[in-house]
């Protein structure tokens, strides 16, 4: 190992981003096929493009959730194609798409009033298959990727088929809860349908703001958000019977994505260093009125998906 660390004590680490090592947190420097953290002697290789940063532990627990949501996103016709998120009138989530792709430009619109003048330093979190990347390259930003997902067809894997001609994205295997990045690198994260995915909401918004700028904007999209609670555990019930049922084999609730809860979240985030503001949530008359159309269709309230804006405080 001395004689690597010696072999790449010269090379200076890209300005952005900033990889740094899961296991130590220095700084990581390019070697042949991919990072080199010199502090702890250990490579970390680069398939594909995708620097393989989640430590090995953390991707033996997380094998079975995510043989699990690739065999689900699979069935459900989820699949990187170039364009996204612009797709024809008959795809299967033509509907899906054309939200997500309104609130990407809405949320843009609402942070670019409190970031400086771009170019900015975007960190996707969650980013499957980067077409949120795509879009914020092709504007002309600097962007890194990370996500656990690698699929060929809808994880990081897939980024390559949506990138602008000529265009390259930076990507690792990671998690947001845990980001192998350095301190205050970035101006922008956006989270595009992934924040309800962590299982400790609380430490990942601390690790967001720890890698945030002064100042910096947090950007959550398309997450699912329920005003109690009741209701998203028993959506989560309900799509744990319907894969039980079509798999037909124990889901375990560590297998399933989450939700947000409206009355936690302005706190949630204040305590982790965020000043949070809601865009998109109903008036209250009109909140009410869908919640008794939804509870006499389903049984109980649907989710709503806001735009959730937060900036960070000091």
């Amino acid at each position: 190992m001395s004689d690597a660390r010696a072999l790449e004590a010269g090379v200076a680490a890209a300005s952005f981003p900033g990889w740094c090592c899961s296991y130590c947190a220095d700084p990581l420097l390019p070697a042949s096929h991919g990072l080199f953290c010199a502090g702890e002697g250990r490579y970390f290789a680069t398939d594909r493009g995708i620097h393989r940063l989640l430590p090995e532990e953390r991707h033996r627990e997380l094998r079975a959730f995510l043989e699990l949501y690739q065999r689900v996103r699979r069935d459900e016709g989820w699949r990187a194609s170039p364009g996204l998120p612009r797709v024809a009138a008959d795809h299967p989530q033509a509907g899906i798409w054309r939200q997500r792709a309104e609130s990407l430009a809405l949320g843009l619109e609402l942070a670019q009033v409190l970031l400086p003048a771009p170019p900015w330093r975007v960190l996707e979190v969650g980013a499957g298959c980067c077409w949120i990347s795509a879009e914020l390259l092709a504007r002309g930003h600097r962007v890194a990727a990370v996500d656990v997902n690698l699929d060929p067809e809808d994880g990081l894997a897939a980024a390559a088929a949506l990138l602008p001609s000529g265009a390259s994205l930076e990507r690792a295997e990671a998690e947001m809860e845990a980001l192998p990045l350095e301190p205050q690198s970035v101006d922008l994260i956006v989270a595009g349908a992934s924040l309800h995915y962590p299982a400790a909401l609380q430490r990942t918004l601390v690790e967001l703001r720890r890698v945030t700028r002064r100042d910096g904007v947090l950007l959550v999209l398309d997450s699912p958000v329920y005003r109690r609670r009741a209701d998203g555990e028993a959506m989560v019930a309900e799509r744990m019977r319907a894969q039980a049922e079509r798999y037909h084999l124990a889901v375990p609730r560590e297998s399933q994505s989450g939700y947000l809860v409206l009355p936690e979240l302005e706190d949630g985030f204040e305590s982790a260093g965020w000043r949070l503001s809601v865009h998109g949530w109903p008036r209250r008359p009109r909140e009410l009125m869908r919640d008794a159309i939804e509870i006499a269709r389903h049984g109980r309230r649907t989710a709503r998906f806001p735009i959730l804006l937060a900036r960070r405080d000091g």
